[in-house]
Formats: C-alpha cells, structure tokens, sequence
C-alpha cells in the first residue's frame, strides 16, 4: 500500500480473531497509518480494507494496482472497521 501510506497484511483466520471479527473475513488488514500520509485522515490500525473501486482486494499487489487504476481520481475503498463496513474515499496525490 505503497501510495496510501499504509502498512498493511492479508487476512488469516487468527488475524480476525485478535480483532474481533468473523474467521473468515477476506481483505487486508491496516497495520500501521503515515501520519503524514494521503490515508491518514481516513484508516486507522485494525480496520480491513476489502475493496478498492468496487474489486475485492486479498494481497498487497492487488491493492496496489487497484489504487494505481485510480489515476487522477480518490480511491474508493470499501473498509471493515469493527464489524462495520464503510465505503471511504482516499486521495492517494
């Protein structure tokens, strides 16, 4: 998640687990934020991106080129945050 500025890793079933949420939740987990970066308002640690303009994402290489087919225009990422799930539109320039 190179142009997010977000460290992030692939859901496992003990993943879910520490975070509360179904074992078999798909998607990528936020680890860390840049605070500095363009996902920094927008991510926090814990919530699992899922997808990105409306394509599932499961590995990092596919988040990357998900968010790079954006070009010009905000990513919309779909987030599970808690249990909840939340479309959040990002910026990534």
């Amino acid at each position: 998640g190179g142009q997010l500025g977000i460290a992030v890793e692939p859901m496992r079933p003990e993943l879910a687990d520490q975070i509360g949420l179904p074992r078999n939740t798909q998607g990528l987990m936020v680890d860390q934020v840049d605070p500095s970066g363009p996902a920094a308002e927008a991510l926090q640690p814990g919530d699992v991106i899922q997808q990105v303009n409306h394509q599932s994402v499961r590995t990092v290489d596919e988040l990357r080129g998900a968010v790079a087919k954006s070009g010009d225009k905000p990513a919309l990422l779909l987030v599970n945050r808690k249990g909840q799930t939340v479309f959040i539109p990002v910026r990534t320039r």
